[in-house]
């Protein structure tokens, strides 16, 4: 039996997320098209000796105790399966920390992934999304990847008609948001409008790779709340849209945003006019998995 694997772990962007009404359970509803992007950190599990534990080596930046997810993610696995597991897990960063681009998501997803590989797939399937939503609610869509729709608290996916891989631009502006302050925020603020045709429209445009229909019908309820908290946000956008880019939106909760360019030309100068204003500006592409063993 195989003891050890590697994966990527792909960072995502929101190119629609709807907001809805705080729950009794303390989560808002959402409605979110969420795509994969070729921006990965490599996550490797191994199986080690009885009695090691786990074991956690960070390279880059993250939490390395009990915060990190893929901890949380590989003692959920083992209680599921009641048995105790004794593993070495290595975290290669390449994502930001909140950023909005679901970074800690995905490397739970590849812990969970990793381990049931190894141990014969013993959750699989149904199973392993119903611990990936008790982790996090985007964990459960790095399980799938790719283009889908994510309802619910963001754990019920349902996979869309796949985007073609699109050029798309990241820049962070350097500052970590919380969340929950951008949620506190956005409820405290007037409600902006999906574009009309919303939610349908864009999944009809998104396989057809139209980047002017698709960049007319992004939509992002906490763009307001996120660049209220950190205006290098709207700078961003800004110096984006006038750089040429097709769309220009926050991702999730912020501060990252992502600019979509026509081709591979676009995409270029879109970040060559971007790389002196942001620490972080990535060139990248559309991805149509989640996370999933890494090529030797």
């Amino acid at each position: 039996m195989q003891d050890k694997v590697s994966l990527e772990a792909p960072a995502k962007i929101n190119l629609y997320l709807e907001v809805g009404p705080l729950r009794p359970d303390g989560y808002h509803a959402v409605r979110t098209v969420m795509q994969t992007v070729e921006l990965c950190d490599v996550v490797e599990v191994g199986l080690a000796g009885k009695g090691k534990g786990m074991d956690l080596e960070v390279e880059g930046d993250a939490p390395t105790g009990e915060d990190n997810l893929c901890l949380r993610a590989a003692a959920a696995y083992a209680e599921a399966v009641s048995k105790p597991l004794s593993l070495r897990i290595k975290l290669s960063k390449r994502i930001p920390s909140s950023a909005g681009l679901g970074g800690g998501s995905s490397d739970a997803a590849a812990v969970l992934r990793a381990l049931d590989f190894l141990l014969g797939e013993a959750l699989g399937g149904k199973e392993l999304m119903r611990l990936a939503a008790s982790i996090g609610s985007d964990v459960p869509f790095f399980l799938v990847g790719g283009t889908a729709l994510a309802e619910g608290r963001g754990e019920r996916i349902t996979p869309l008609a796949q985007a073609p891989p699109l050029p798309v631009i990241l820049a962070n502006p350097g500052k970590e948001l919380s969340t929950a302050e951008v949620y506190r925020r956005f409820d405290l603020a007037a409600r902006e409008n999906p574009p009309p045709g919303g939610l349908q429209a864009l999944t009809e445009s998104l396989p057809t790779g139209d980047i002017g229909r698709i960049a007319a019908l992004l939509f992002n309820s906490l763009q307001g709340a996120a660049m209220d908290m950190e205006p290098g946000i709207a700078s961003l956008l800004d110096r984006g849209r006038r750089a040429g880019a097709k769309g220009a939106l926050v991702s999730g909760s912020g501060p990252t945003v992502f600019l979509l360019a026509s081709d591979d030309g676009g995409a270029a100068e879109l970040e060559a006019s971007l790389k002196n204003a942001a620490p972080l500006v990535v060139r990248t592409r559309f991805r149509s998995s989640g996370v999933s063993l890494r090529q030797a």
